[in-house]
């Protein structure tokens, strides 16, 4: 169970680079509809489970068009 005080999104580019992730291939990633993405403002935000299931996601698109 997550903690209460634990964030469910992030600003796009710092969650990305966390995880390696260079900031065009973030907004590209998002402009394809892997990552789920919202803006507030002028900040694109990432929901953060989205970007951990991001390697398991790309895997299984990979096995299915192989």
């Amino acid at each position: 169970m997550r903690p209460i005080d634990t964030p469910t999104f992030r600003p796009l580019v710092t969650a990305c680079a966390e995880h390696g992730i260079s900031r065009s291939v973030a907004f590209e990633l998002a402009r394809k509809g892997k990552l789920e993405t919202f803006t507030l403002g002028v900040r694109r935000y990432v929901y953060l489970d989205s970007l951990r299931t991001l390697p398991e996601r790309l895997a299984a698109e990979a096995a299915k068009a192989a």
